[in-house]
């Protein structure tokens, strides 16, 4: 039982060597310590509670409460004064964001930057864009002798459709990832100084970005769907400078980040697993049905933190006001009581919408028509065009925490 304890804490700290397969760790997890009291912090791991958890609208969690509790507060009093104010900065910059807000902020601030997302103004404003940029990026691939790191690939692609999106210039996409990457590196950190500074660092640079990318599309009346509605709603009122500029970073990261997992690490296990593969190569329709089991079987982000409001008990374990309860989502999604041969990558399986990677509820992810377009736009198009795809190396190296991701994917493509 120590040795999972081990690994779990492991895990959540970002260990290389158990990342590269997690699954087990958490299976263990889910299965001997569903509920596991960690001090002042919770982990739940079935189905079940990760769903209540994730469903839960100011209840019995909270995310705004995050800021506060004994997790956070801990790590501002342990870090020198220097990272402590740097981690306090970073804080401050993230709980400005939809994904950490409550009600009643959170649905008057989703209310606004919601039109944009939906499935028709979806289909109109980026559907041709993200084929396009799919087409492109992939014949460029081919054209250079058909090797490539496509982890490189599906960090671009992303970042490509979302400077679409928010109007980005192609030639500052590099600069807002490296920005991105720093902040990715400390999300949902509370033991790393290093990584506190460096994304409060990463933050002052991407804030002061926006400010003058959202400011020109003012000047030159250029705005994109997105940044025209938050204009518009900071216009009247209904949200604040501040949660228009936060909404513009939130997409900058959540945009990218975890859409380049799902990419990255969806193909990964589609070339791993070769019958599925020539399945989806015979029968390129199903892909669509394969995006929502890679969505299960990676999971792009693999625990959220929230922040208990009251003292209760879950499974007889004793929860605390302000206790951190962690979501093992990965856990949840192969969990045995939900999914039949849960640790199978089936791209027929027809529960796979039982997983819990896009959230639920009033948090359901305001991205996930526009992931779910750019997987099934990528994958369909690799199937189709480079059927022969196939990886250059068995063992790759990873990093990360929440988001775990491979530090690089060399993969050959071939028709």
């Amino acid at each position: 039982m120590n040795a999972l304890r081990d690994d779990v804490t492991a895990l959540l700290a970002g260990d290389g060597e158990r990342l590269a397969d997690p699954y087990p760790i958490w299976n263990r997890l889910r299965d001997e310590i569903p509920v596991w009291k960690k001090g002042d912090v919770v982990i739940l791991s079935r189905h079940e509670q990760v769903r209540e958890l994730l469903g839960d609208n100011n209840i019995l969690y909270s995310r705004q409460g995050t800021k506060t509790s004994a997790r956070y507060e801990r790590a501002t009093r342990e870090f020198s004064p220097h990272g402590g104010a740097a981690f306090g900065r970073v804080l401050d910059q993230e709980f400005h964001q939809l994904v950490r807000m409550d009600p009643p902020d959170h649905p008057r601030v989703r209310k606004a930057v919601q039109p944009p997302f939906s499935a028709r103004s979806l289909a109109r404003e980026m559907q041709s864009k993200v084929t396009e940029r799919v087409d492109r990026n992939l014949a460029s691939l081919a054209a250079g002798g058909g090797e490539a790191d496509f982890k490189k690939f599906a960090y671009s692609l992303p970042l490509q459709v979302l400077g679409d999106l928010l109007g980005i210039p192609i030639d500052d996409l590099d600069m807002v990832h490296s920005w991105a990457q720093k902040i990715a590196e400390n999300k949902f950190n509370a033991d790393s100084e290093r990584a506190a500074i460096e994304a409060d660092e990463a933050y002052r640079q991407l804030m002061a970005y926006i400010d003058v990318l959202v400011a020109r599309q003012r000047a030159s009346g250029s705005e994109t769907g997105l940044v025209a509605a938050l204009l518009d709603s900071e216009k009247s009122g209904a949200v604040s400078h501040e949660e228009a500029m936060a909404m513009v970073a939130l997409m900058i990261f959540a945009g990218h980040e975890t859409t380049s997992n799902l990419l990255a690490i969806g193909l990964l296990e589609l070339l791993r697993h070769p019958d599925q593969w020539d399945r989806l190569v015979a029968e390129p329709e199903r892909v669509p049905a394969a995006v929502e089991e890679l969505l299960r079987f990676v999971t792009p982000a693999h625990f959220l933190p929230y922040v208990a409001k009251e003292s209760r008990e879950i499974d007889s374990v004793p929860v605390e006001a302000g206790d951190t309860v962690i979501g093992v989502l990965a856990a949840a999604n192969r969990d045995p009581a939900v999914f039949g041969r849960a640790d199978e990558l089936d791209i027929e399986r027809p529960d796979s919408r039982a997983h819990v990677s896009l959230g639920l509820g009033p948090h359901f992810c305001l991205g996930a028509g526009l992931a779910r377009m750019e997987a099934t736009a990528l994958f369909g198009a690799v199937v189709r065009g480079f059927p022969g795809a196939r990886l250059v190396e068995a063992d790759l190296r990873w990093g990360g925490r929440s988001l775990r991701t491979p530090l690089a994917m060399p993969i050959r493509l071939m028709g």
